[in-house]
């Protein structure tokens, strides 16, 4: 198991909560950091204030007045804009993501030494000081709603509530009332009311173990009318896993963790890269869960540090939610992942009556910048309630569907979920000479909050969002033998995407990305709606232009998520030293030793002109995309294997197992001695495998249950037929 190589390990006290020991379960998160009093930061996934934001309820807040506002070229009329649409993420403290507070071990004075360290194996925390024979051990368990801690030195058990819950709303807070901390018996609770009828506290219940004491922990959620049910739930809810025992817990805890590591692993000869992979496959799994919430910003870990979460810990639909489920399908995570998907489908009517209601169309439309419950929490206006982010978020539907060959999941899923979207786009389009357009257009967070953030229409944002849309939908109703004509009505009214004379993708019709930006989403068309592919002369030359481009405006403003999305730009163009680097550089400058992504050039390597250090989880999941394409791509209709490994592997040793492909087919390869020693390919269901000939040879040998065989490569591919179940080794000599 080579994720046990990488375990988070500190030698001293940890004194920021952003470097803590992280532990999850998908549904509740902690973090573990302090030299006295020991603290256990606690999160829910769930735990929001969702009240609306007042301008939300005003007759203006819908997308004609915003479109009027923004055309309309006036001051007074872009003052209107920015309050009713610009503002509403920061001059509100709601809606947002809130933490529930801490649970602190206080052994008296503060550690001269502490040394502590999570086993990402068993994803279990330990913390020592030997000097005075203290020891915790804890865990998130992953089979019940709980945290586990076993403690041995005496302490004092404490809860601490954040301010910002409690202060004024001119100081960032939340103005809910004080908090009613209780001890009683053997347990230790808070109950915080807030200004509805939802309440939440925390509770602790302490047992004696053998030489130690056990606790027990979670947060409880209820309603201001029924706290003592809250109450009295969650103590014998505490009081029966406390009856199960921490041994027992910890053994069903530590079983559901090996089977999740035996699900795929890569190994390369970095281990820099290596490490990072795995600690960010750790936190996946910890904050994303079969049946609960998908991740926010934060995940189930919200910042301890008394304020309020960065951007109030929302569900950023411009970047964060499609990176952070852009790379567990071809991991070989379904389970994790998918929670995703059936959030968007649970939330469908919610974003049905929003397209309604603030676009004015039928079909199905998110807020880009949403709450746990769907509603708009606001943003830069020109990507928080940009149509087309809708249509990057489902695409996780199509993902899905190409990684599994579930045709009961695209006909009752992907295909219902984009004809949705599909009917709403085509509402929203404005014909002009012919050709479609949007009302209004943009790129994300491109001249950030100004006019210029209204690019011509359109964008080669939103227009490849919009072809990749309708393709998928012509593609869709031909396997399930519908009518595609509306489909290619519209397709036959869209623009090319505009790519200027040098062969550089352009920001909009008119012009270049103009400077160094942190994202990349005019090339959305390049990855990863593969519209333009690296296939022939002709796109090859536009890939390189635009890299180039790139390169020439340089890194200065970029963030951690512009290196890992620059790394897939790369590895989609078969340059794996580029993306090598760059891979490099987001793992030595954007990630602290636990593994969390800080977005910025925070140790001051000068990879970027930002040194702060929010935390967002997005990133992570880009880097092991990235990583993942280097070592096998199938999106053009073959299987690639190693199609971007940096030259200086090239003599040294690498493998990867279980990395999932199109239709289910689970892939493992090995190189060894300056070659591919073997590739290995597992079906679900019968399908037919095109793979590109890397042996170099004409003649290949295949071993299966029948035995050996020897088969001819034909035009540079080897063909092989899958039945479910099969297996089969392809290797030369």
């Amino acid at each position: 198991m080579r994720a046990k190589k990488y375990n988070i390990q500190y030698e001293n006290s940890i004194k920021n909560w952003d470097e803590a020991l992280p532990l999850g379960n998908g549904k509740l998160g902690c973090l573990i950091y302090g030299d006295g009093p020991l603290r256990f930061a606690l999160d829910r996934v769930d735990l929001w204030d969702m009240r609306p934001h007042p301008a939300t309820k005003e007759n203006g807040f819908n997308y004609k007045n915003l479109v009027r506002l923004v055309k309309s070229g006036s001051k007074e009329d872009w003052e209107e804009y920015e309050r009713l649409f610009d503002k509403i993420c920061s001059d509100f403290a709601y809606p947002t993501k809130i933490t529930a507070g801490r649970m602190e071990l206080d052994f008296g004075e503060p550690f001269d030494s502490l040394s502590s360290d999570v086993d990402l194996a068993t994803a279990t925390a330990h913390i020592s000081c030997k000097d005075r024979n203290i020891f915790v051990e804890s865990f998130m368990s992953a089979t019940e709603y709980v945290g586990v801690a076993r403690v041995r030195g005496n302490f004092r058990l404490q809860l601490h509530v954040p301010k910002y819950i409690s202060e004024q709303e001119s100081c960032g807070g939340l103005q809910y009332p004080q908090a009613e901390l209780v001890e009683e018996d053997s347990f230790t609770y808070c109950v915080q009311q807030t200004l509805t009828d939802f309440c939440y506290g925390i509770i602790v219940y302490r047992a004696v173990g053998v030489d130690c004491e056990e606790l027990y922990f979670t947060i409880m959620t209820g309603t201001s009318e029924d706290v003592s049910r809250m109450v009295s739930t969650a103590k014998q809810e505490l009081i029966r896993v406390s009856k199960v025992g921490y041994q027992r817990l910890k053994a069903k805890h530590i079983s559901w963790w090996q089977k999740y590591w035996r699900l795929s692993e890569i190994s390369i000869p970095d281990t820099l890269l290596e490490k990072t992979y795995y600690r960010s496959w750790y936190l996946f799994a910890s904050c994303s869960r079969k049946g609960f919430y998908p991740m926010p910003l934060q995940g189930v870990w919200t910042a301890d540090n008394e304020k309020r979460p960065p951007w109030k810990g929302d569900y950023h639909h411009d970047t964060n939610t499609q990176l952070s489920y852009q790379a567990f399908l071809k991991a070989n995570r379904l389970d994790e992942g998918r929670v995703f998907i059936d959030y968007l489908w649970k939330m469908k009517d919610t974003f049905t009556a929003f397209a309604k209601n603030f676009f004015g169309v039928d079909g199905i439309l998110l807020p880009s910048c949403s709450t746990l419950d769907g509603k708009p929490i606001g943003g830069w206006a020109h990507y928080a309630f940009s149509p087309t982010m809708t249509i990057w978020a489902i695409q996780s539907f199509d993902e899905y569907y190409l990684y599994t060959g579930d045709e009961e999941f695209l006909r009752s899923y992907a295909y219902p979920y984009f004809q949705g979207v599909g009917k709403a786009i085509a509402g929203l389009l404005e014909e002009n000479n012919g050709k479609l357009y949007l009302p209004l257009s943009s790129s994300p967070e491109i001249y950030d909050a100004t006019r210029e953030a209204y690019l011509k229409p359109n964008s080669n944002f939103d227009l490849a969002l919009i072809k990749y849309l309708y393709k998928t939908l012509v593609s869709y109703a031909n396997k399930l033998g519908e009518s595609a004509d509306t489909y290619i009505s519209i397709l036959e009214k869209l623009d090319d995407i505009a790519i200027d004379k040098e062969g550089v993708v352009l920001l909009d019709p008119t012009q270049r990305l103009p400077e160094s930006h942190r994202h990349f989403s005019h090339v959305m068309c390049m990855y990863p709606l593969h519209l333009l592919n690296y296939d022939t002369e002709e796109n090859k030359r536009i890939y390189q232009n635009t890299l180039l481009h790139l390169e020439q405006l340089g890194t200065g403003w970029w963030v951690g998520f512009s290196f890992a999305m620059s790394a897939q730009l790369y590895a989609m163009a078969h340059n794996g030293n580029a993306a090598y680097e760059k891979l490099r550089m987001f793992a030595k400058g954007f990630v602290a030793d636990n593994g969390f992504h800080l977005n910025g050039d925070f140790k001051n390597y000068g990879f970027s002109q930002w040194h702060y250090r929010p935390f967002t989880l997005e990133s992570l999941f880009g880097y092991c995309d990235a990583l993942q394409e280097m070592l096998l791509q199938e999106h053009q209709g073959y299987l690639d294997i190693f199609p971007a490994i940096p030259q200086e592997w090239k003599k040294l040793d690498f493998s990867f197992r279980n990395l999932r492909s199109y239709n289910g087919v689970l892939v493992s390869a090995k190189w060894r001695g300056g070659r591919i020693l073997s590739i290995e390919l597992k079906a679900s269901q019968e399908t037919e495998i095109s793979l590109k000939n890397c042996f170099e040879k004409e003649y290949i040998y295949l071993k299966a249950k029948d035995g050996v065989h020897c088969i001819q490569a034909q035009e540079g591919y080897l063909h092989v037929k899958l039945k479910g179940g099969d297996k089969k080794l392809l290797y030369s000599i």
